[in-house]
């Protein structure tokens, strides 16, 4: 589970103000952005967002118990920005070096415009013989770990991994259950309808954030828990994740590719 961390924020003194006099708190808005307020990110720590209180919500990479990351919504509710900002917001906050991204796609052109090579390995298409070759690379890193450097494969498009053979799905099946012991950690994006037809891939995903999926009976279906907002989430800026018995909204990073 990604863990929030006690931040200061200017609206903070307004709410202990409005706590001493009794006043009705201020209703909460789409938080500040205090990306800038940051010096780093703190070590081996990935950037999902802010939630509505403020706080950075954060993924420690050297706990593997949250396990892979999925990332499920809507087509055009944002997971590809997800991603991205992951890799900018990296490359804005941590020094390089210390961690390394992958990505594939079946479409390296939406990712054109993002700059980040102290940290961005690259970009290749899933259906390219390249795609298998960097899943069986990183399998052989998780049988002989010899790398302390964390390493993020961003697969976007769950769906897409039909275009892989056996053995190449094999491999990202094996990273999905035992990457994140060895700092290789999976961040998976899935289009929500197509979610239902892969429920063998889904359980290896117990950490889940959500985009909008404006079909009520499709979110019932992929949340574990009833009263999931999905419905309205603003698409390519909010998302929402479960925190014990409720649900918890944030937004992603403002920041410019």
């Amino acid at each position: 589970m990604p863990e929030r961390y006690e931040y200061s924020l200017p609206i903070s003194p307004l709410r202990e103000v409005e706590a001493s006099f009794g006043v009705s708190p201020t209703p909460q808005i789409q938080p500040l952005n205090p990306l800038e307020l940051f010096e780093s990110l703190p070590p081996d720590a990935l950037l999902f967002g802010f939630a509505s209180d403020g706080l950075p919500l954060m993924l420690h990479l050297r706990n593997p118990q949250p396990g892979p990351v999925l990332v499920i919504g809507d087509q055009g509710c944002g997971k590809t920005d997800f991603l991205k900002k992951l890799v900018l917001s990296t490359q804005r906050l941590m020094p390089p070096g210390e961690i390394q991204f992958a990505a594939l796609t079946d479409f390296p052109a939406e990712w054109a415009r993002v700059s980040a090579p102290e940290h961005l390995l690259g970009v290749w298409p899933v259906s390219e013989p390249v795609a298998a070759d960097l899943l069986e690379q990183l399998v052989c890193r998780v049988e002989t770990p010899d790398d302390n450097q964390p390493t993020i494969l961003l697969f976007d498009g769950l769906e897409t991994l039909l275009a892989l053979d056996d053995s190449a799905q094999d491999c990202l099946a094996d990273l999905l259950v035992r990457g994140p012991q060895t700092l290789i950690w999976p961040v998976v994006t899935v289009n929500a309808e197509q979610a239902l037809e892969l429920p063998e891939w889904l359980n290896f995903f117990q950490t889940r954030i959500f985009g909008r999926i404006g079909e009520a009976g499709i979110a019932q279906q992929l949340t574990s828990m009833p009263g999931a907002p999905l419905g309205s989430l603003s698409s390519n800026s909010q998302f929402c994740l479960r925190e014990n018995s409720h649900w918890l909204k944030f937004w992603l990073p403002s920041l410019s590719e």
